[in-house]
């Protein structure tokens, strides 16, 4: 009876000790509260069933509707990959409902949590091309999620990786450089950003925080400098390239991939993009 009564006691502790770790960390509290909160208000749309929305986001839902076809092409265009899961998209009706699903940031449009794909209303501030840059974006980071999983995603894929090849994807892939070379579309502040070592802090980053500035909207500069980078990596060898995205989606480490398809590492490419910079200046 004794030795029952220990183990309740034990067990009570431990319970309170994780509940007091959870509530002293807020940002822990809200990927909790996220994670199981529930979106089964979310009506499927009668158009189109990968479309869920919040009532007062019907409208939304249908314009969604218009684009999302394209940009599931262009992803698996892109990275020449199908998604392994059917597609599921969840129209917030307020940026507060999507502040509660994605809790690390208050202002972005579009994310990926807990498998499913998540737009704020912000998303439809503007036309259907830049609805469809977002919608591409996401649905890059929602393919990997269909062929590794989340915890494999997030733990062997960098972040900085994550975020730089759905933009290299939502500028179009191979096709962004067709007629002009990373070095053309490269503007003055990225090149100085990317030489003088002030995004280097981003290549090494494992914090989401960090993917968006202080007034929560992501930080396109580091977006922008590290999709570019990616877009050197396809334009300087397309074959290595293809090779290194399927060994990700097979669920290779983004050190080993890059190994096994260049045969180098990324310091070593990045030092190479560093030249490419430098030469074509």
């Amino acid at each position: 009876m004794k030795q029952k009564k220990f183990i309740v006691s034990a067990a009570c502790v431990a319970l309170l000790l994780i509940i007091g770790a959870i509530v002293s960390q807020p940002l822990l509290l809200k990927a909790v509260l996220a994670k199981y909160k529930s979106t089964d208000h979310f009506v499927i749309l009668a158009a189109d069933a990968r479309i869920r929305y919040e009532e007062p986001a019907k409208e939304s839902a249908l314009v969604l509707k218009g684009v999302v076809d394209a940009s599931r092409t262009q992803v698996e265009r892109a990275l020449k990959a199908q998604f392994k899961k059917p597609i599921a998209i969840y129209v917030c009706a307020s940026q507060d409902s999507f502040n509660d699903y994605v809790f690390l940031s208050k202002n972005v449009k579009g994310a990926v949590y807990w498998g499913k794909l998540f737009l704020s209303p912000a998303a439809f501030f503007h036309d259907e091309k830049y609805l469809a840059e977002i919608t591409t974006h996401e649905l890059t980071h929602y393919l990997f999620y269909t062929h590794v999983g989340e915890k494999a995603h997030l733990e062997r894929i960098p972040l900085w990786f994550r975020e730089a090849i759905a933009v290299f994807v939502a500028n179009g892939g191979a096709v962004y450089t067709n007629n002009q070379g990373v070095s053309d579309l490269i503007t003055s502040e990225e090149k100085e950003a990317y030489l003088s070592g002030k995004v280097n802090v981003w290549f090494a980053s494992t914090d989401p925080r960090d993917a968006v500035t202080k007034s929560g909207i992501a930080n396109w500069l580091l977006y922008r400098v590290g999709a570019l980078f990616v877009h050197y990596m396809h334009d300087s060898q397309p074959e290595n390239f293809d090779k290194l995205i399927q060994s990700l989606l097979a669920g290779a480490e983004l050190n080993v991939a890059v190994e096994r398809s260049y045969g180098k590492n990324v310091a070593l490419l990045r030092e190479e993009f560093a030249q490419y910079l430098v030469e074509k200046t």
